[in-house]
């Protein structure tokens, strides 16, 4: 019995909705019904994966916005190797949505560094809601008007200032704003009176050396009405903020660049990082990376005092290796108002090995750092009046973790939950599961039920300050 042709048509509609579109026009051979089914789909996916050579992939797309005729379309992603393409096809198909009043468009045009021009119709458009282009460039004094769009996601791009007081101006109603690796701009205001995040990712893809600041021009950020604030990737040149005092939630995930190396280029890279820092102390909810928190570690080795904010949540995405451990008690001894303290151990893709602190000279020893830490207490002032959940996920038991959680639970007055997740295994069908074992012939769990009984009995042997202080220890094997 065929299940799937007895669920009600919006139904099968929805699921077709999650699967390419190669794989949906493959459901004509079925029966009858699928012949008729797969052009009311409302959500189209077109992935190059599984077409060669290039030129079928083309003809498939335009074969199937064809037969798809005016159909209604509330999303519409397609991806493209545009060194492979005419012009010609990328605007037919931009002007084939906005001819069937798309509302969520996605270009992930991969350009091998050639942008593409948006199509008049583009800049031009009552329909859109969400709108995501890869490696294009805005053609200056031209009107944009996007009286619908609330999302905008700009990867790989040109964006000069002038194109960006026109999406401001153009786009009333935005409310997300995303440049990831894009350039051409030094100067965003964000002052849509509708826009409440952003997130912008900074990457060098211009080679400054020659400019007058020597590491490219001053990136200057006003964000008035702006609740959340997202800065990440290469602090390749200074980023000044400004009109920030509405920002919420901010995160400060930025990494030096250093290539070529010079010493005094990792100086301003690390005072501009202190500087952002202090124009976001009013946040309630702070986000912060494996490099801010190296560079507080070092600023605690030469006791240099923290710098005072009254963030109320703090979120930490760092390996808890012992050096960040000093940038940890910095980081609590410049909170006094922290209420939450959440660590993600998780690695990421693009960490780069961490950067040696060339001032050695003006470090004091610390031979053994969780006695140090330990030493500390009373300065950190959190932990007498506000401290009351501390979370740690990705967990992976390490010398560094288990003094700081018994540092917390005997110095935490007021603790109330400490909640630690272990990071979970490989699937055994996965593909990263079968390669190590073909590969080394065992796959070894770094959380295996035995170690993290050892890590609870070691928790509840911890003397606890707080009466009221819960541990809660969760993993894949916990009931």
């Amino acid at each position: 019995m065929d299940r799937l042709s007895e669920l009600p048509e919006p139904i099968q509609l929805h699921i077709l909705s999650f699967l390419p579109m190669r794989y949906v026009v493959r459901t004509v051979i079925l029966c009858k019904h699928w012949q008729r089914l797969w052009t009311n789909v409302q959500e189209l996916y077109f992935s190059t994966e599984g077409f060669f050579p290039y030129e079928k992939y083309l003809a498939f797309v335009n074969r199937a916005l064809i037969c798809r005729g005016t159909c209604k379309i509330r999303r519409l992603r397609i991806e493209l190797y545009l060194n492979a393409l005419s012009p010609k096809d990328y605007e037919g198909w931009i002007s084939y949505a906005a001819t069937n009043n798309v509302e969520d468009l996605f270009l992930e045009f991969d350009t091998y560094y050639y942008e593409w021009l948006p199509p008049q119709c583009l800049y031009c458009n009552s329909s859109l809601k969400t709108l995501k282009l890869w490696g294009c460039r805005f053609v200056p004094d031209m009107q944009i008007r996007w009286n619908t769009l609330t999302k905008l996601s700009l990867w790989f791009s040109v964006l000069r200032n002038e194109s960006f007081r026109e999406i401001m101006v153009g786009a009333p109603k935005l409310e997300f704003f995303e440049l990831f690796s894009c350039w051409g701009y030094n100067n965003l205001t964000f002052d849509s009176p509708c826009l409440r995040t952003v997130n912008v990712c900074e990457y060098e893809t211009i080679d400054y050396e020659n400019d007058e600041h020597d590491h490219g021009p001053i990136l200057r950020i006003s964000a008035p009405n702006v609740r959340s604030l997202q800065l990440t990737g290469a602090l390749y040149r200074k980023c000044v903020l400004m009109n920030v005092s509405s920002v919420v939630h901010a995160t400060l995930d930025f990494r030096p660049y250093i290539k070529p190396f010079r010493e005094e280029k990792l100086k301003w890279q690390k005072e501009n990082l202190m500087e952002l820092g202090r124009s976001l102390k009013h946040v309630e909810s702070l986000t912060l990376g494996i490099w801010c928190i190296e560079v507080l570690a070092q600023r605690e080795r030469r006791r240099i005092p923290p710098q005072i904010s009254t963030n109320k949540c703090a979120t930490l995405n760092i390996h808890m290796k012992e050096e960040d451990l000093l940038g940890i008690v910095n980081l609590l001894k410049g909170s006094p108002n922290l209420q939450t303290l959440i660590i993600d151990m998780e690695p990421k893709f693009w960490e780069e090995p961490r950067v040696p602190d060339l001032t050695d000279s003006e470090n004091f020893c610390i031979d053994n750092v969780a006695n140090y830490v330990a030493s500390q207490a009373e300065h950190v002032k959190c932990l007498l009046h506000h401290l009351k959940t501390v979370k740690i996920t990705q967990f992976v038991e390490q010398h560094s973790v288990l003094p700081f959680v018994e540092f917390i639970l005997k110095k935490g007055r007021v603790l109330e939950n400490l909640v630690i997740i272990a990071k979970r295994g490989l699937d055994e069908n996965s593909e990263e599961y079968l390669r190590i074992v073909k590969r080394w012939g065992f796959y070894e769990e770094e959380n295996s039920p035995k170690s993290l009984l050892k890590v609870a009995q070691r928790l509840l042997s911890i003397p606890r300050a707080s009466s009221r202080a819960v541990i809660t220890l969760r993993s894949r094997y916990t009931l």
